[in-house]
């Protein structure tokens, strides 16, 4: 607590960053777990479906089940007489938006980590101000008056910088964390996708075929 009140007033608005980088870890921490947004249940059901006449009742599935990669599948069970491509174009857009919302709280770690320095410069500056204060009042004589400038520049900087490495390397690896599971959900997105396009593509072309065969007559032989 002394090695605390001794960095001085800049202490208190570091110790606020302290706390929420710490909360935003924690959050973070619970909400991104794997399972916890590529749940095996959808995984399951995207091998499930062998065609189109499955899409009914995946989509009753997704609509009951919520979460970023529910709503990335309902996006390829709807709308399909668009095309491969637009298609492929709305699973890549509603990716981008899911990844906003798996991004919640992490503008505040970046934040605190540009923030923690600075004010642990601040806290130095404030520290050599009052050393320069003791200086020209005491002179050097007295090294005992200008000791508290000393322990506060030293001491904020720790602090701020304590804060933001640690900060930083959060929000890198949750930022990391959060494209590879956006990436693996349009992959098993992508697979749904194929599946489904393929098997309307073979039930075009299968009705086709049996148009031909009822137009066809032996007299135009």
């Amino acid at each position: 607590m002394n090695w605390f009140i001794g960095g001085g007033p800049v202490m208190v608005p570091l110790l606020i960053c302290s706390i929420i980088a710490l909360a935003v870890v924690i959050e973070r921490v619970l909400c991104l777990g794997k399972k916890r947004i590529i749940r095996p249940d959808l995984v399951r059901l995207i091998h499930e479906v062998k065609d189109v006449n499955d899409v009914p009742l995946a989509l009753s599935k997704c609509k009951h089940i919520h979460g970023p990669f529910a709503n990335i599948i309902k996006h390829v069970l709807v709308n399909l007489h668009l095309s491969w491509e637009e298609k492929l174009h709305e699973i890549q857009i509603a990716g981008r938006e899911e990844t906003k919302v798996l991004e919640r709280n992490l503008p505040l770690l970046e934040i605190v980590a540009a923030v923690a320095p600075l004010l642990g410069l601040l806290g130095t500056v404030m520290g050599l101000d009052s050393i320069f204060g003791a200086i020209a009042t005491e002179g050097l004589g007295e090294p005992r008056a200008f000791s508290y400038g000393i322990a506060q520049a030293i001491r904020t900087t720790i602090m701020g910088l304590s804060i933001a490495i640690p900060s930083m390397i959060a929000y890198s690896f949750f930022d990391r964390r959060i494209s590879n599971l956006v990436n693996e959900m349009e992959r098993l997105s992508t697979i749904l996708l194929n599946k489904l396009y393929a098997s309307k593509a073979k039930q075009e072309n299968e009705r086709r075929v049996g148009v031909k065969v009822q137009d066809y007559s032996p007299e135009e032989s």
